[in-house]
């Protein structure tokens, strides 16, 4: 097999504007769908369009489903139904349904509408009924099920007329009942080493783990993961089997859930995996202002402590000059904490008041001991800079070691408490969380610098 041609973005876009069309047509087809996804990305639409219409009709489906949803929208936009229609046909349920999905309602249905094979159009329209980030959003309607009171032998022919018509390498077989209702799963290997006349049912595993259409894509993501699945088996509420959900989708799930977490960390409104830097202006201020203003919000309540204490601050300057140090160092050991309860815990899964005690309790005594560690450390270095102000020293250690250990509190309780409302944990961190430690922090620092003001004056 010959080894595939390297090619760089630049001699894309001078072949397309050289007219030189075979030449870009066999070096198009020639890439994996993944990197030209990526330079298709990289293009001006009139360069996009006219690169990806010289694809086969295999390439142009794979690379089409690799594409965010803005240049989805444009080639499809561009392509006229003409062009889509056998594009869509020719992919992989799951991805045709993600890619109508980003278009009008009426002009999915139009387009589905056009496709010819019977079974594709029931179960294109069927995927876009599910939310999309639900797991009957995310599976796919390739799969291979065998009736449970089925001899072993007449699977084997079935499975061998059924494979043909797969559009992925699928190697989990599951049973169902008369009513399509799922029983069990067998593999191949059990079907190729037992009697051909014993019936399907006899060497089935009944205890397959599965998910319904309506649960959430991360919990089903995460099931993969804690059983080591190739595949997942979803069912309607009645136990059907309606699809599956496979490893590159878990890896896609997973990979968005991360994306955005880090965004809503940094609070900033999660659009798709990468879009951030493709947005446009307008689409990147509504994304980034809603938790900009609640910070403004509350850091405004620190502004009002240290206008409170403008006296205190004004008798103390050295004291004053530790607020950055303690504003730091206890934002620093709270998104910790938050780190910590986010990624220790599932953001679907069920708190009870154990849990969050026993996870709270474990903190503290972590922020107990980080905080006197860390205090007696600030307390060192106070002297150094004030050697002759030992009770500023002492003021400073104090004030740190309670405000970390506050720290940690509100960083772990937050995230758990965003969970038990239903909220993704991922907002209790980053501005958010870092705005209530700084007021929380002013407010006890310079209480405490108040009632020792004498002291230090």
């Amino acid at each position: 097999m010959a080894e595939k041609q390297a090619v760089a973005l630049e001699e894309l876009t001078t072949l397309v504007d050289s007219g030189q069309r075979q030449k870009l047509r066999l070096l198009l087809n020639e890439q994996h769908p993944a990197d030209l996804a990526e330079f298709f990305g990289e293009m001006d639409p009139p360069h996009r369009l006219s690169c990806f219409r010289l694809l086969d009709l295999d390439n142009a489906s794979a690379v089409l489903a690799e594409l965010d949803s803005d240049n989805q929208c444009e080639l499809l936009t561009s392509l006229g139904d003409i062009g889509v229609v056998p594009i869509i046909a020719r992919m992989s349920p799951d991805d045709a349904a993600d890619v109508l999905s980003e278009l009008p309602p009426e002009k999915a249905t139009e387009i589905i509408e056009q496709i010819s094979d019977v079974e594709t159009r029931v179960d294109l329209k069927q995927l876009l009924l599910f939310e999309d980030d639900t797991a009957g959003g995310i599976m796919s309607t390739d799969y291979l099920s065998l009736f449970a009171r089925m001899s072993v032998g007449e699977a084997l022919i079935q499975l061998r007329q059924m494979y043909e018509d797969l559009e992925e390498d699928i190697y989990d077989i599951y049973v169902v009942d008369e009513s399509e209702r799922l029983v069990g799963r067998v593999t191949v290997k059990e079907l190729l080493t037992v009697d051909p006349k014993a019936q399907v049912e006899s060497v089935m595993d009944t205890d397959v783990p599965k998910v319904t259409t309506a649960t959430d894509q991360e919990e089903a993501a995460e099931l993969v993961g804690r059983y080591d699945l190739l595949t997942l088996p979803v069912v309607d509420d009645a136990g059907r089997l309606c699809g599956i959900i496979t490893a590159d989708d878990v890896i896609d799930v997973l990979r968005e859930e991360a994306t955005e977490d880090i965004y809503q960390s940094s609070g900033i409104s999660a659009g798709e995996p990468g879009e951030a830097l493709t947005y446009n202006v307008g689409k990147a201020f509504s994304a980034r202002l809603p938790w900009l203003l609640i910070t403004l919000g509350i850091e405004t309540g620190s502004a009002t402590v240290i206008t409170h204490f403008d006296s205190v601050i004004q008798q103390t300057v050295a004291a004053a000059s530790f607020m950055p140090l303690l504003s730091g160092v206890t934002g620093s050991v709270a998104t910790q904490s938050t780190c910590i309860v986010i990624r220790g815990t599932s953001s679907r899964s069920q708190l009870n008041l154990k849990t969050i005690l026993r996870n709270i309790i474990h903190e503290l005594k972590v922020g107990v001991l980080l905080g006197i560690f860390c205090g007696i450390f600030t307390y060192i270095i106070s002297l150094l800079i004030h050697s002759s102000r030992q009770e500023l020293g002492i003021v400073v250690a104090f004030s740190l070691t309670l405000t970390m250990t506050v720290g940690v509190v509100i960083g772990t309780t937050m995230p758990l408490l965003f969970q038990k409302l239903g909220i993704d944990p991922a907002h209790a961190s980053g501005p958010f969380i870092t705005s209530i430690l700084d007021v929380s922090t002013m407010t006890i620092y310079l209480t405490i610098v108040h009632y020792f003001l004498s002291h230090l004056i």
